[in-house]
C-alpha cells in the first residue's frame, strides 16, 4: 500500500498517548520525521521512504518507533527503541538511542537487528553547526548481517535565521558489501511548519535527491 508509511505514523504517535493521561505539559516533546528519496537518473524511482514517531520528557527519549522501506513495500523494516541525551550543553547534545528492528514483506528475509545509534549536534561559532549521526548494525538472528553507516555527517552554515546551507557525507558498509561513499549538498529551511532539509547526493551509478523533514511540538 504506497500511503502505509503515513498510516504508521498516525499509528505510532497515537500509542503512547492511549497509554497515558492527556497531559500537553511542556515537558513533553513529539517528533514526527519523514524522509523520502528519488534517484535523478532513468524513471526517477523511490530509493527509500521513513516515518519515525519519538516522544521525549526531558532528556529521555521513549517511545521511538519507526517504517523504512526502499520505495517497495514488500520489503520493508520495523524498528522500535529508546534512550537519552547523554550530553547536553549550550555547545554540545549526544543523542544516544537504542533500536530493535525487525524485517517483514513477501521479498524480506525477516532479518532481526540491533542498532546503537548515537547523535552528536555541536553549536559552532560563526554561525555553523554539524551533525554526525552513525550506526553500527549487530545481528540478531542467522539470517541476519552486521553492518555499519553513516547516516549523515554534515556541516551547515546559517546564512539567515531560518536557512542553512552546507555539505556532508554519507556512507555504509557491510558483510556482504565493500565501502560506498554517499557525499552531499544540503539546505535546511525551517519554519512554523517544521524544518525542511533538502539534499542533493552522490550515490553509486549517479545521484539522487533527499527530502528529510522533522517536526518536533509540545504535547503527545
Amino acid at each position: 500500500m504506497r500511503y502505509s508509511i503515513f498510516i504508521l505514523l498516525l499509528v505510532s504517535a497515537w500509542l503512547p498517548a492511549a497509554a497515558a493521561e492527556a497531559d500537553t505539559s511542556p515537558h513533553f516533546e513529539s517528533t514526527y520525521v519523514f524522509r523520502t528519496g528519488e534517484r535523478l537518473q532513468g524513471s526517477h524511482t523511490l530509493t527509500y521512504r521513513l516515518s519515525e514517531y519519538s516522544l521525549q520528557r526531558g532528556r529521555w527519549v521513549l517511545p521511538d518507533l519507526g517504517y523504512y522501506d526502499v520505495g517497495q513495500t514488500n520489503d520493508r523494516i520495523f524498528f522500535a527503541g529508546g534512550g537519552a541525551e547523554v550530553v547536553h550543553t549550550n555547545r554540545v547534545t549526544w543523542t544516544q538511542i537504542l533500536y530493535v528492528a525487525e524485517e517483514a514483506g513477501s521479498a524480506a528475509h525477516h532479518e532481526r537487528t540491533f542498532w546503537v545509534w548515537p547523535v552528536l549536534d555541536a553549536n559552532l561559532p560563526a554561525h555553523f553547526t554539524s551533525e554526525i549521526a552513525l550506526y553500527p548494525t549487530v545481528p540478531l538472528n542467522q539470517v541476519a548481517h552486521w553492518s555499519f553507516d553513516i547516516d549523515r555527517a554534515k556541516l551547515e552554515h546559517g546564512i539567515r535565521p531560518h536557512l542553512k546551507a552546507g555539505a556532508g557525507y554519507s556512507a555504509c558498509v557491510g558483510a556482504n558489501s565493500s565501502w560506498t561513499s554517499k557525499p552531499f549538498a544540503t539546505a535546511t529551511i525551517s519554519n512554523r511548519a517544521g524544518a525542511w532539509e533538502f539534499w542533493l547526493q552522490r550515490v553509486p551509478g549517479g545521484a539522487q535527491v533527499q527530502l528529510r523533514f522533522a517536526l518536533t511540538r509540545k504535547g503527545f
